[in-house]
């Protein structure tokens, strides 16, 4: 028996398999288990309990208070931890446990075990407010928002016992959201506490969500830059078509202002028309109107000669009626003496034939005399026409 002992501790400790334990004290109740689980799945137990080396005096360590946790709880997590042999390859936990291992596995930063309890909590929470007090509690951004687009779409009105779980300040801003019916702004509405959230959310990521993560903002990074040179490209693009737009609208204001320009050139020439039309008119009017008095003038003039003509024919031919009173007289005297002296017929003749070559003399200046008066008056009508 003593060489099996001696055997056992000249033997070397295995490098996996090899535990020394640890004491927890929760609620009372003392629970003894494997060190090395906590240490290597939690940074939280790794900076409490220090190294997975094996220690020779753990008998005389004192018990780890561990706060936050009933012991109900812990067991539940030490379930997931340290599973009791079973025939099943699978575990078996109730929503409820899965809700314990996610509340202590985001307290003591156990990553994966957080992640494992979120994939399978995800498909059970169909209720808004406790998708919103579970994200809350646990820093999931994703069933926040989930819950808030819930309420903000469902018909029912939100109940006071349901406000009171919330918060009466995200019931009054959903309430507004309800009213705009604007699901697309409820992450802007709620951005900083989504932001807070996400931001509590990235101490308690495995190293692949990381890693996932990472390489989410890389690309995010990239589409963000190829975004903005987009934007650039369409501003430009933008800038183009505006200083198109501008050039193309300063050669209309150009035409338009030498439109303007011509229109006031023709307006002005038709003015300088219009006024020299005026003046021509104004001229011809006045030239008119001299003709006018010249020819009323010449009209006075030839009526008065014509009123002259008239009294000088009547005179004439009062004249030339005297005239021929007178001769008819003399001859009337002639031929009375003729008769008185007993003339001889021969000579009595003689005076007769006087007296006849006389009166043809008269009649032949007197009908010359209205030739020439009638060749006066037609010429004295065509003038005044």
């Amino acid at each position: 028996m003593t060489a099996l002992i001696n055997a056992v501790f000249e033997g070397e400790r295995d490098e996996i398999y090899y535990w020394d334990t640890v004491k927890f004290l929760v609620e009372g109740s003392i629970f003894k288990v494997p060190r090395y689980q906590f240490v290597i799945g939690s940074t939280y137990f790794a900076e409490k309990l220090g190294s997975t080396e094996p220690s020779d005096n753990e008998s005389n360590e004192a018990p780890v208070t561990l706060e936050g946790a009933t012991a109900s709880q812990f067991r539940v997590f030490l379930k997931l931890l340290f599973p009791i042999h079973t025939t099943s390859a699978t575990l078996s936990f109730t929503k409820d446990e899965w809700l314990v291992v996610l509340e202590l596995s985001t307290l003591w930063h156990f990553h994966e075990f957080r992640k494992l309890a979120k994939e399978h909590l995800e498909p059970q929470l169909n209720d808004p407010i406790e998708q919103i007090v579970l994200g809350r509690a646990a820093y999931v951004p994703k069933w926040v928002l989930n819950g808030y687009e819930t309420l903000v779409a469902r018909p029912e009105c939100i109940s006071e016992k349901e406000s009171e779980k919330i918060g009466h300040l995200t019931t009054v801003r959903l309430y507004i959201l309800r009213h705009e019916c604007a699901l697309g702004s409820v992450t802007s509405r709620f951005r900083e506490e989504i932001h807070e959230l996400e931001q509590r959310g990235s101490d308690h990521r495995t190293s692949e969500e990381k890693l996932l993560a990472a390489e989410e903002a890389r690309m995010v990074q990239e589409l963000a830059v190829k975004e903005e040179e987009r934007r650039v490209q369409e501003l430009r693009a933008l800038e183009e078509a505006e200083e198109a737009r501008l050039a193309a609208e300063e050669a209309r204001i150009a035409r338009e202002l030498a439109l303007e320009e011509e229109e006031r050139r023709i307006a002005q020439e038709l003015k300088e028309l219009e006024k020299a039309e005026q003046e021509r008119v104004a001229a011809e009017e006045a030239r008119i109107t001299r003709r006018k008095l010249e020819l009323e003038e010449e009209e006075r003039r030839i009526t008065k000669g014509l009123r002259e003509l008239e009294e000088e024919e009547e005179a004439a031919r009062i004249a030339r009626k005297g005239l021929g009173l007178k001769e008819e007289r003399r001859t009337a005297q002639e031929l009375e003496e003729a008769e008185r002296t007993e003339l001889a017929g021969e000579e009595a003749e003689q005076v007769r034939l006087r007296a006849e070559e006389r009166e043809a003399e008269r009649a032949s200046e007197e009908q010359e005399k209205q030739r020439y008066d009638g060749r006066e008056r037609l010429s004295l009508r065509q003038k005044t026409r």
